[in-house]
């Protein structure tokens, strides 16, 4: 292996002309330098382009691809395709990372030998508030088995693309779909498979930005999160059949997940649809209660949801209110 290798790090871009700069100056700020900086602007009409091309013509690290607009997913694919680096990463263009990001990750890589690293996240606020996402353990690698746990429990890490750093040749066959909300979902537990484990570490890297219009605070429902959460767990099911409580428990949880975003939204359900979640929880009630990892007062909110949906209502909201994260 490369004494140094080469990290490819992926820049979609698309309208975030206040952003833009902080984020590209935190990667080339990189404490590790062997970067290939590919910015993907997927057709901006705000001068973000711009701003791009001038990154471009100061540090001959970064190239920049101009393309229709497409999607998230459709600029992270662009990206991919002409990556040539030993690893691959991805930074939205509204967030920044830490200087020490990218050599952390490499380090823990090589050290585990492995083929995926997860660093912690800061939730950054408008209001300048910053929310640690729970560091608790220590450095470590965590085989399959353990780290598809974290991933769908959210304890540690989650399935979000950008704080981690891959192998590229885990893409070889898998691309970001197109079209797709939580287009990192449907392809993260295939990711985690191919690399069969991850190594985690607690440092907090990746400060995810929480503007009011981003896609995960818009009025847009997601259900393409709980047609993820029903992939993974069919792919579980065939693959890996003692995981299957982790499938079908993520499963109801996507369910609950997606209800919640009508509340927090103030948007009003369908009735088939809160329906088909009260079945989806009910047929996976075994699962729910055979789940040891679960929090007891998650198996409470599954229970009253069943039972009582106007009280589930109330009580979600109230908790809501003291909650930001």
């Amino acid at each position: 292996m490369d004494v140094q290798p080469l990290i490819s790090i992926v820049v979609p871009v698309y309208n975030v002309k206040q952003f833009l700069t902080k984020c590209l100056n935190s990667i080339i700020g990189q404490t590790y330098s062997n970067l290939e900086i590919i910015v993907v602007d997927d057709g901006s009409t705000d001068g973000s382009a711009t701003i791009c091309d001038d990154y471009a013509k100061k540090d001959n690290r970064i190239s920049v691809i101009h393309k229709e607009n497409g999607g998230l997913a459709s600029a992270r694919n662009a990206g991919i395709d002409v990556a040539k680096g030993t690893y691959i990463g991805f930074v939205d263009s509204d967030d920044y990372i830490e200087p020490y990001m990218y050599e952390k990750l490499l380090q823990a890589i090589l050290k585990y030998s492995c083929n995926i690293a997860v660093c912690g996240i800061n939730y950054v606020f408008d209001d300048g508030e910053v929310i640690a996402k729970a560091n608790t353990e220590p450095e470590q690698f965590f085989e399959f088995p353990r780290a598809i746990e974290e991933m769908n429990t959210f304890r540690l890490f989650d399935m979000g693309a950008c704080s981690k750093l891959y192998k590229r040749e885990l893409f070889a066959d898998i691309r970001f779909p197109v079209g797709k909300l939580s287009e990192d979902f449907f392809i993260m537990y295939r990711l985690f498979d191919l690399a069969q484990g991850v190594a985690y570490v607690p440092d907090a890297c990746y400060n995810y930005f929480q503007r009011a219009n981003s896609i995960t605070k818009s009025k847009k429902i997601n259900h393409d999160f709980l047609d993820a959460a029903y992939e993974q767990m069919v792919f579980l099911d065939k693959n890996y059949p003692n995981l299957a409580v982790i499938g079908h428990v993520s499963y109801a949880s996507a369910a609950l997940t997606v209800y919640d975003s009508y509340l927090k939204n103030k948007v009003q359900c369908p009735g088939s649809f809160r329906n088909h979640c009260r079945e989806i929880i009910l047929d996976n009630r075994s699962y729910i209660r055979n789940a040891s990892y679960l929090s007891r007062s998650k198996k409470i909110q599954f229970r009253l949801f069943t039972l009582n949906v106007l009280l589930y209502d109330k009580v979600f909201l109230l908790y809501r209110k003291k909650k930001r994260v």
